[in-house]
């Protein structure tokens, strides 16, 4: 189908561990339907990057290269979607670039908070989140991916997927994760949709009264709503899409 070049350049960014291969079924679902989409793999994801190209990447890098693909994109305004890790990607991209974001799309994101890290909102106490850091740091700055046995009491994924994830997951470079984020303004006050997959993972800073450019959405799934209800996923992108323009 032709490229509808009315409607906002889409850019996918993919969660920790992950390449763009994690969306691009959906790029290609939202392209038949005349969408311009693209999805990108962050430095330090790509297949058979080394221990030490890894440990080198800081998230000002993914920032940075999720705007330098935007400002090649001067044609048009931009649509992020983000997932899990790359909310903080996202997030910090809409607030520098707002002039060519008109909105962005989370599924289940980090969001990012001015000064915290990632890690800093892992888990469920202090003690979960110093954990992750030591392994972090015994790993030489590489989060391990988690393991097939982590990925078998997934309920949302069929067998298929989680051996497709187990396959191709690889360790995320560990100071994107600890690095903390830098917002000029903060992200309750951008333009932005995020989809929970269950009530209980709506972050409270969207739950507040102020946050009043955002829209929640719950779309039942597990952590990888692309790959578990992926026709879903790509229908629910268009309309957002489509009523950004």
């Amino acid at each position: 189908m032709r490229t509808n070049l009315d409607t906002p350049y889409v850019l996918f960014i993919p969660g920790a561990w992950m390449g763009a291969w994690i969306w691009d079924p959906t790029v290609d679902r939202l392209r038949s339907r005349g969408i311009d989409a693209d999805s990108l793999t962050l430095a330090g994801l790509e297949s058979g990057a080394s221990a030490s190209r890894i440990a080198e990447i800081r998230l000002a890098d993914h920032v940075e290269q999720v705007t330098d693909r935007l400002l090649r994109r001067v044609d048009r305004p931009a649509v992020l979607v983000g997932h899990s890790y790359s909310g903080m990607v996202a997030a910090q991209v809409a607030d520098r670039r707002g002039e060519r974001t008109v909105t962005s799309i989370h599924f289940d994101s980090f969001l990012p908070v001015n000064g915290r890290s990632l890690i800093d909102g892992w888990g469920p106490d202090d003690t979960a989140r110093a954990q992750e850091r030591t392994d972090i740091l015994d790993a030489h700055y590489q989060w391990a991916p988690p393991p097939a046995a982590a990925l078998s009491v997934e309920p949302g994924l069929s067998p298929e997927n989680r051996r497709y994830l187990a396959e191709r997951l690889t360790p995320h470079p560990g100071h994107t994760v600890l690095d903390p984020a830098t917002m000029q303004q903060p992200v309750e006050t951008q333009r932005g949709t995020y989809i929970a997959s269950s009530p209980g993972n709506v972050p409270g800073a969207l739950a507040a009264l102020h946050a009043e450019t955002w829209h929640v959405r719950v779309l039942e799934s597990g952590h990888w709503p692309m790959l578990e209800r992926p026709d879903d996923v790509a229908s629910l992108i268009a309309d957002l899409v489509g009523s950004a323009t």
